[in-house]
């Protein structure tokens, strides 16, 4: 399953465009991201996802079961969520979101190389699964930063 592997490796080339510019480009958008995101929980976020990754591609690799397969692609899914993220922020903000670059010109076609190097052995629920999984992982986290940072911007 060496397709798989290119995830996290695409992740830590992302994660080395993101690092020097996103928390202060975050401060600008406090009320979406919260003014209190720092280099620690920026350091403590990306490792968690990092963990999620190698365990959910290692496991995939090694334990040839349907839900295990599931799990491991749906790190494409997620990458790939971060991608839409990354490019509605650039939208929407009018200018560069750091990590624009990477997720779309290397997230994208790895998503899209992973989905196809496994769609013969992913079945209707495994595929389903994967990309729900991938966009929880992703959005269940920056939609609960959207709500503290929105309700602590009201007791303000």
């Amino acid at each position: 399953m060496p397709a798989l592997w290119l995830v996290p490796v695409a992740y830590a080339v992302h994660i080395v465009e993101e690092a020097p510019r996103f928390i202060p480009w975050t401060k600008k958008y406090s009320w979406l991201f919260t003014d209190r995101f720092t280099v620690p929980l920026f350091v403590l976020g990306n490792a968690l996802f990092m963990l999620y990754v190698l365990i959910s591609v290692f496991l995939a690799d090694t334990i040839h079961k349907p839900w295990a397969l599931m799990l491991g692609v749906s790190t494409a899914s997620w990458i790939f969520a971060n991608f839409l993220l990354h490019a509605i922020l650039t939208l929407w903000s009018g200018e560069y979101s750091p990590g624009v670059v990477t997720a779309g010109s290397i997230y994208v076609p790895v998503a899209l190389y992973v989905y196809r190097s496994f769609w013969n052995q992913l079945k209707g629920t495994t595929l389903l699964g994967s990309i729900i999984i991938g966009f929880a992982v992703m959005y269940i986290p920056q939609l609960n930063a959207v709500r503290i940072a929105r309700s602590r911007a009201k007791n303000i």
